[in-house]
């Protein structure tokens, strides 16, 4: 990520946001991948997709609304440090990543470990507790003006591989699963709730 970062700045600032519809979700339908997805026990999320191909995924820390870009190349889930007042977090005692280790964000600044209450992205309760909270306004300022919205953050891949996510990037659609489980066949009738 971050040798990316003034290729991706000046990308952004040359983009513009697609205004998509939502895609159509099917998960009664036998035959469509939201079926099957729904059947593994996957919930779907909308996504935004800008014209350079980053997507946009609405989330809520402490009950607080933020969008947040998806980025399957970070290792961790980052909140712009600007907007972790405005999303009720407070970073911890130590502020630093075990026994005093610091770490510098892609900004150069140092990325300091938060305490969260909350964390839902779409229907589904992120279980991690803590998040980064970095200065990656260089980076995410660019994506909010070619957006038009302002970006708060960025999901990694820890929660990514936690909830087990499926990117549908040609709909586009985030599967995410809500139990800490293996993908196993739920019942039919899940699904045809899901739909209704």
């Amino acid at each position: 990520m971050l040798n990316r970062i003034p290729a991706v700045a000046a990308l952004l600032a040359l983009a513009s946001c697609d205004a998509a519809p939502m895609a159509d979700y099917r998960p009664g339908e036998a035959g469509t991948v939201d079926h099957a997805l729904c059947l593994l026990g996957f919930t779907a999320i909308p996504l935004q997709t800008v014209r350079t191909g980053h997507h946009l995924v609405a989330a809520r820390i402490n009950k607080v609304a933020g969008q947040f870009v998806l980025d399957t190349g970070a290792n961790v889930t980052v909140v712009e440090r600007a907007q972790a007042d405005r999303l009720g977090i407070d970073p911890d005692d130590d502020g630093r990543f075990g026994l005093g280790a610091s770490v510098r964000a892609p900004s150069g600044s140092q990325a300091q470990l938060a305490r969260i209450d909350s964390f839902e992205i779409g229907p589904i309760a992120i279980r991690q507790k803590r998040v980064v909270t970095a200065d990656i306004a260089n980076l995410l300022g660019p994506l909010g003006k070619a957006a038009g919205i302002e970006v708060a953050g960025i999901i990694g891949q820890d929660i990514l591989t936690e909830h087990r996510a499926i990117i549908d990037v040609e709909r586009p659609m985030l599967y995410l699963m809500d139990q800490d489980r293996a993908p196993a066949p739920v019942a039919a009738d899940a699904c045809r709730r899901a739909a209704g």
